[in-house]
């Protein structure tokens, strides 16, 4: 027994020292390959600079070696795409990228390591390599689990302008809302009207998230083009759809109709009399005063928030918060008129 014991502990502190061993030397031999890819960019980067914003006319040369060959122009083309608006320089890179890593791209989303995949769809979406489309396309259908690559898959091929990506969120089903509003911020306006056009169908029945992404995105964009859609989704008979069209219209800070606004007033949903109270004040509609002052005494915290704020904005509405904070008949509308006087603007 003692000798098993011995033999057992000989092993394990053997693998050990074999992982101590193998450790430094993949740490020494990745400092070595840091070093030279600092030193290849050190010597060549103010030329490329050059030759990326036209100064140049020649391209620098670089090592034969693949691997610092591809390191050195990542950091290099990624770093001026980051810093840059110049439509020039970003044509360039596209181009330089085409040159020499559209190859080695293609390669790695069918042969290389998850890491290697997801670093390689990074660089194809940060070049704009529109010659690998069709790949990315096929390796999207590859795809077998709904993980950061397929989702990074997805952003790639909506930030290429593919114009598959419409009828493909439209027919997957429910794709996150979050993801799907990241898609929409890669999309051109031509691509937002192929979908419009999709969600405007009677006989299409395109799942509710993306009906939703869609209606979140108009708001946070503030894009006008689409304002009557979203005044059109008022009257949806869904609950969800329609907390989303008011929520975007505060966002819009306008509507073309306001008559509509006094029912929500009075609906069952507290988020809906809260948004109409939202409205009412971010536009400054003094006629509904009355409404703004009933809606003071709600029986939900933020609907009388959202009413004393909004009085606040009109027209002499300090006076009226005044008179509401001394006269109103409900003890929580004094309160919150109270409250409202005293706080500073958007805070509490």
């Amino acid at each position: 027994m003692i000798q098993v014991a011995l033999w057992t502990a000989g092993s394990l502190l053997l693998i050990q020292l074999l992982l101590l061993v193998y450790i430094l030397i993949s740490k020494s031999s990745q400092a070595r390959f840091e070093k030279k890819v600092e030193d290849v960019q050190l010597k060549v980067q103010a030329k490329y600079l050059s030759y990326i914003s036209g100064d140049a006319a020649i391209e620098p040369r670089l090592p034969k070696s693949e691997k610092i060959h591809v390191e050195v122009l990542e950091r290099l083309l990624n770093g001026v795409a980051d810093n840059t608006a110049s439509p020039f320089e970003k044509k360039r890179i596209q181009e330089i990228a085409q040159t020499h890593l559209s190859t080695i791209y293609q390669t790695k989303l069918t042969e290389s390591s998850w890491a290697d995949r997801i670093n390689a769809l990074y660089f194809i979406e940060e070049f704009m390599l529109i010659d690998l489309k069709e790949k990315v396309w096929e390796h999207l259908l590859s795809l077998r689990h709904e993980d950061e690559e397929y989702r990074q898959t997805l952003k790639v091929l909506a930030s290429l302008q593919d114009e598959r990506m419409i009828n493909y969120i439209v027919q997957q089903g429910e794709i996150p809302i979050g993801l799907t509003k990241e898609l929409f911020r890669r999309f051109t306006p031509n691509s937002f009207h192929r979908l419009l056009t999709e969600l405007e169908k009677k006989d299409q029945l395109v799942p509710e998230s993306i009906e939703l992404a869609f209606i979140d995105y108009c708001g946070e964009s503030g894009n006008y083009e689409f304002l009557s859609f979203i005044e059109k989704k008022i009257d949806d008979s869904r609950k969800e759809v329609r907390l989303r069209a008011l929520r975007s219209l505060c966002q819009y800070q306008y509507c073309t109709d306001t008559t509509w606004i006094r029912r929500f007033f009075v609906s069952e949903q507290w988020e809906e009399r809260m948004y109409a109270a939202k409205l009412t004040g971010i536009m400054t509609l003094t006629e509904y005063n009355d409404d703004l002052v009933f809606l003071a005494g709600d029986q939900i915290w933020w609907v009388r928030f959202a009413a004393c704020d909004a009085i606040k904005k009109v027209p002499d509405g300090e006076i009226l918060l005044e008179y509401i904070s001394t006269h109103h008949e409900d003890t929580y509308a004094r309160d919150m008129a109270q409250q409202t006087l005293t706080m500073r603007e958007g805070h509490l």
